[in-house]
């Protein structure tokens, strides 16, 4: 039996989005093994455990590695255990998930017997206006990490290009991780409303995203601060730094009573039908999946015009684009969608549509396709 090993710092990145991968891997009859730190910890990391069972039941084989989040310097110390694997694991493909999962593949690849190597940056860390920094140290290591795979694989047209310019016949497009759009069809009523003692005529807004600089919660804080008359609510599913600061920042607009920061959740469809626009004012993203899962369940969509979302989003059609650091430009589409309903109603309906392009069922089509156009010693 042919033989895979998916390889990603942290069990989340495997859990949340890589589903298509592995089923992708399973409809070709591979044996599949997992590594990553399956740790349980907070938000993202709490469900690790539970996951690791579900694919003992499967068949699949987790290693737990103890790489350190957010802290590359770490993981790297990892590096002997990953050269080990690949040494006796023997297997027909590895494929690599996000920057540091592909550094440390890189790293380790010398280890390789007849292995086809794949790799997924689940967003660079430059894009088109990052800082200088940026572009000077994360280009070349992006770079110098894509030279050596058998295929890179981008899930936003930005990122695409870049990889086509540095190597047209490793560049893959697939349509990201492949959304299961039946979870967001339930027309069932939520009690989410009722929980944090809202009516079903208040407004909400919604954004899912850690409480960090990057998801740029705070943008939305000072466009609610110049719309007081319509009195919207504005609901955050995520943990994170930010938390205070933004707590703080409500507080000073007087929208204390209009925050509510609700942690990390497992029910966002239930949050999703509880809104009536999702925002999504991210810095960065690569192919954000909370939009994606706002757009499957019918929300309208306000988002920051960067890389990923610009893919997803066609002004005026399915959503508005806005700067990050604009407040009255947000301010702007935020009046247009709270004061028009027949538009929200006909957004909802184009992103429900459209959203269907990057539906499980077509990911995993490509995946598969994908894996077997680079053939190992086993096909």
């Amino acid at each position: 039996m042919m033989k895979a090993l998916m390889l990603a710092p942290m069990g989340s990145v495997h859990r949340r989005f890589n589903k298509a991968n592995i089923d992708a891997l399973l409809n070709l009859n591979f044996q599949i093994e997992l590594a990553a730190n399956f740790s349980n910890g907070n938000g993202p990391e709490s469900q690790n455990q539970q996951f690791v069972e579900e694919c003992a039941k499967k068949g699949i084989v987790t290693h737990s590695i103890p790489f350190e989040r957010r802290s590359l310097k770490g993981s790297l110390k990892c590096l002997p255990q990953v050269k080990q694997l690949l040494r006796e694991g023997n297997y027909d493909i590895v494929h690599a998930h996000t920057e540091t999962g592909g550094l440390i593949l890189k790293l380790a690849k010398n280890a390789k017997g007849e292995s086809k190597f794949f790799y997924t940056p689940h967003g660079m860390s430059f894009w088109k206006g990052s800082s200088l920094k940026s572009q000077i140290v994360f280009r070349p290591l992006e770079r110098w990490i894509c030279s050596s795979m058998d295929a890179n694989l981008a899930m936003n047209n930005e990122e695409y290009q870049t990889l086509k310019n540095w190597n047209a016949r490793t560049a893959k497009f697939v349509h990201g991780i492949g959304l299961d759009v039946s979870r967001f069809k339930s027309k069932e009523n939520s009690d989410l409303r009722n929980e944090i003692g809202l009516s079903n005529q208040d407004v909400v807004l919604l954004s899912v995203g850690e409480l960090d600089d990057n998801k740029n919660h705070a943008v939305v804080l000072k466009a609610m601060s110049q719309i007081k008359e319509h009195c919207p609510h504005y609901i955050v599913c995520g943990v994170g730094p930010n938390k205070d600061y933004l707590l703080e920042m409500a507080k000073e607009y007087g929208l204390q009573e209009n925050l509510h920061l609700l942690g990390y959740r497992c029910d966002i469809p239930a949050v999703i039908r509880s809104a009536n626009i999702f925002v999504f004012p991210s810095f960065h993203e690569g192919l954000p999946v909370s939009l994606m899962e706002a757009m499957a369940g019918g929300l309208p969509v306000i988002c920051s015009e960067i890389r990923g979302n610009v893919d997803l989003i066609k002004p005026g059609y399915n959503g508005f684009l806005f700067q990050p650091d604009n407040s009255n430009q947000l301010k702007d589409y935020l009046v247009k969608l709270i004061e028009d309903f027949e538009l929200r109603k006909e957004i909802s309906h184009h992103n429900v549509i459209d959203i269907e392009n990057y539906s499980y069922n077509v990911v995993v089509e490509e995946l598969k396709q994908l894996y077997l156009t680079y053939p190992s010693k086993s096909f």
